[in-house]
């Protein structure tokens, strides 16, 4: 596995456009991998901070930029991505150390429709029933985003304190609308970050390859760590 990051170049028109539009950027990175080649799952994520834009990819391979950095990024400059190999940091995923990370996500919930608010037999006959998966409503409150990571950060392999003292929280939050075809799509993610404790490497590990919730096509789900060291 390996993580490259990109610069992006935000004062470009084209760039403003792409940045702006999900499944535009979502195509862009697809773009970065040949067809003849199955990268596997990829996950992006975008960091708009004060020293600059900067995309991050996670792939099997190593993915070739060239197209990317010419339309959104610096050309001109020597360098404009770098990919390094990912094992280093799942190794130091170990039980009980801490790190520091940031994960944009797409906290959301399952909601019944009126008209599906109840089980339905099964198709086979056998009187067996099944559930009607709700319609996805995403978290739009910074509590309600607090606590969707919060209950599943145990099962995710690691804490992050507890409602009264999180040792994380959301800082930043957007509500996306962008075209998608022929339909229109509404993105809500949050952006979190703070310290976590490791309470099972190997979930953790597993969780950093294969993202945290949904909408990872959409830059949502790719968490990155940095070593933490406690004062």
């Amino acid at each position: 596995m390996f993580l490259t990051r990109i610069e992006i170049n935000q004062r470009r028109r084209a760039t403003r456009q792409v940045l702006a539009n999900p499944h535009r950027m979502h195509g862009a990175v697809t773009a970065c991998f040949p067809r003849s080649v199955d990268p596997g799952r990829v996950m992006w994520r975008l960091d708009e901070r004060e020293d600059g834009v900067f995309l991050f990819v996670l792939s099997s391979l190593p993915p070739d930029a060239t197209s990317l950095v010419e339309d959104y990024g610096w050309p001109q400059f020597e360098s404009p991505w770098q990919s390094k190999e990912y094992q280093p940091v799942l190794d130091a995923v170990q039980n009980g150390r801490q790190f520091q990370f940031r994960l944009r996500a797409n906290p959301v919930r399952n909601v019944l429709e009126p008209a599906n608010d109840q089980v339905q037999a099964g198709n086979s006959g056998s009187g067996e029933v099944r559930r009607i998966r709700g319609k996805r409503v995403g978290h739009v409150t910074v509590a309600q985003q607090r606590h969707w990571l919060l209950t599943r950060a145990s099962r995710w392999g690691f804490t992050m304190g507890d409602e009264n003292a999180p040792s994380a929280d959301v800082v930043e939050r957007k509500v996306w609308t962008f075209a998608k075809k022929s339909r229109t799509v509404t993105l809500s993610t949050a952006v979190f970050e703070g310290i976590l404790t490791v309470t099972d490497q190997g979930e953790l590990r597993r969780r950093l390859l294969d993202g945290f919730g949904p909408a990872k096509a959409y830059g949502c789900g790719l968490m990155t760590l940095a070593p933490f060291s406690s004062p």
